[in-house]
């Protein structure tokens, strides 16, 4: 049975203090958008995943699921689980009341995401996919479609999924060939979809897929895509011809079934047209965008969760002597050197990627609600791709190091450390690889919006550099100030590779600058997370305790001499002229 650890004064620090509910105060229209509520939520959630979840997830990670005939049947303890999931209301807390939502602020779900994943991730994945299914309907649905699934969707009663891949249509979604055929006020659906999440189960009364397929006559590509809600069975319990073939032997989340989806075998599959004719893939990237944040949030809890148990065994596990006043004396490894630097590495990652998801459940909100939208949604367009990314392969390098830690207990199933580096590497591939991320970042939203996007970051963190002179954090502003400047270079180089016709090479670096991309942003996160916890402790204002706020700038300082220095050396070394790409062979 596995123990769940959450970081909670980092937590609250997010609520109260940094980024804190401070900008959304007279501006979200909710009257319960106050830290009061958060905190409330937070302890409901944080109390079901250390009392429900955490104790099914190494439990149901050895059982799987077991196919037959076309049925999955899921580890014991998780329809219990699912039904008292349903009953805590928080599936659809932020959506729209109009289908039973509470309107809450999406800052409150970035808490709450976080101990769902951070305690069993392969649940975690069937109320995240349901809820981002049932916005996409409320959407662009149409009123006969909303009334039909949201509400049973938003409760919990009937779950959701995303269909876009298939055998021959991975990351080249265009290229799928399942069928759509109008037929009356409906289309009749046939072809076969892959790897999709939570594809068949028992747990709720209905799955509604969210289906991509083409029209007689669609233009090839992802502008022939047309979007279709599919449900398992009609709303009277009648069967609608979509069979479930196999489910995949995966390296991780053994628990969540993924399955491969026949739909219209004896072609009666019936489908509904979500909006428009050949709009399929513009609306599925409303459910994808935040489907990748959601991912992003996975790798971030999870480690969070691999870090606080490594830490804990640190503390326990004696290992070596030091010599004192009265003798040997056995010490804990958390006293050896290389320990703490892997402990201080996994810390501030952790704190860095939950304070930039933090960050972005606030600039939803401000791009829904505050006063200037366009700039607050671009935010979040252009770090989309950098949290998704970061939380990903950082939180997978969490869970290496938290296994490191652990040594040869680490490698082994009966600590749990070994399910987070299975369970977290599929971050990294699932909604859009990172590599995809990676040229969504370069081509759409730096060099599709001519640096604006890029400009709206430095803006947003200007205050916090110009807060820093005077002080000793003078310096570290600098260096911010110098990797901006060196992001905004290698911006300006990538636009004239493509305008010299070398796309290939902007492509081959795309990741690399990604990868650095990404440091500088969580680098600037750290120091203004360092700036408050330090006002808050000369002011005496702070309502944590001294010392964490006090390691709040030792974790800045740690990322700044750590990691910020080589993401700026690969952004300044970066050569798109490099003739060498062009003789590349394998």
């Amino acid at each position: 049975m596995s123990t769940y650890r959450i970081d909670e004064e980092d937590l609250l620090f997010q609520i109260r203090e940094c980024p804190g509910l401070a900008s959304l105060t007279g501006v979200h229209p909710s009257p319960d958008c106050q830290a009061d509520t958060a905190e409330m939520i937070l302890d409901q959630i944080s109390g079901f995943a250390k009392k429900v979840l955490a104790p099914l997830r190494q439990d149901a990670d050895q059982f799987g699921c077991q196919f037959d005939a076309g049925k999955v049947k899921v580890a014991p303890g998780l329809q219990e689980a699912w039904d008292a999931y349903r009953e805590l209301g928080v599936m659809a807390m932020c959506e729209g009341a109009e289908f039973g939502g509470a309107e809450l602020p999406h800052f409150f779900q970035v808490p709450v995401t976080e101990c769902e994943c951070g305690s069993f991730v392969s649940f975690s994945m069937l109320p995240l996919l349901t809820k981002e299914a049932a916005n996409l309907i409320a959407s662009f649905g149409s009123d006969d479609l909303k009334k039909t699934y949201v509400p049973n969707m938003y409760n919990g009663t009937w779950s959701g999924t995303m269909c876009l891949t298939e055998p021959q249509a991975g990351s080249d979604v265009g290229s799928a060939v399942t069928k759509a055929v109008p037929e009356g006020d409906h289309y009749l659906i046939s072809g076969t979809k892959i790897f999709i999440t939570w594809g068949e189960h028992d747990l709720s009364e209905n799955i509604i897929h969210l289906v991509l397929a083409r029209v007689p006559g669609a233009p090839e590509g992802t502008k022939g895509l047309s979007l279709f809600v599919v449900p398992k069975v009609h709303p009277d319990g009648t069967p609608n011809d979509v069979v479930c073939g196999s489910i995949e032997h995966k390296m991780g989340i053994h628990a969540s079934p993924t399955a491969v989806l026949n739909f219209g075998n004896d072609g009666k599959c019936i489908g509904y047209l979500v909006g428009q004719v050949n709009q399929g893939m513009s609306y599925m990237f409303q459910m994808m965008n935040r489907a990748r944040i959601n991912v992003g949030v996975q790798g971030m809890a999870q480690a969070s969760a691999a870090y606080l148990d490594a830490l804990q065994y640190a503390r326990e596990r004696k290992q070596g002597v030091v010599k004192t006043a009265e003798g040997l004396r056995s010490v804990p490894i958390i006293e050896h050197p290389d320990i703490q630097n892997m402990l201080l590495k996994m810390r501030a990652v952790v704190h860095g990627a939950r304070n930039l998801f933090s960050h972005l459940g606030l600039f939803q909100d401000l791009a829904e609600h505050g006063e200037n939208r366009a700039f607050n949604e671009g935010l979040v367009e252009l770090l989309t791709p950098i949290s998704k990314t970061y939380g990903s392969d950082y939180g997978f390098r969490v869970a290496e190091w938290a296994v490191q830690v652990f040594g040869g207990y680490g490698y082994c199933r009966d600590y749990g450390m070994e399910q987070y580096l299975r369970d977290l590497k599929i971050t990294s591939i699932y909604e859009g690889t990172n590599g995809i991320q990676a040229l969504d970042l370069v081509f759409r939203k730096l060099l599709g919006s001519k640096g604006a996007l890029l400009q709206n970051w430095f803006q947003y963190l200007a205050p916090v550099l110009a807060d820093c002179q005077g002080t000793d954090f003078s310096k570290l502003a600098e260096g911010i100030q110098k990797a901006h400047q060196a992001l905004g270079e290698v911006c300006k180089r990538m636009g004239l590779a493509m305008a010299n016709g070398k796309v290939q090479s902007v492509q081959f670096h795309a990741s690399a600058f990604q990868e650095a991309m990404c440091h500088v942003v969580i680098a600037g996160l750290h120091l203004k997370q360092a700036l408050v916890a330090r006002q808050l402790v000369e002011s005496g204002q702070g309502s944590l305790s001294e010392n964490f706020y006090r390691q709040k700038e030792v974790s800045c300082r740690f990322y700044f001499s750590y990691f910020l220095p080589s993401a700026v050396v690969q952004l300044q070394k970066m050569d798109f002229e490099d003739a060498g790409i062009k003789e590349l062979s394998f």
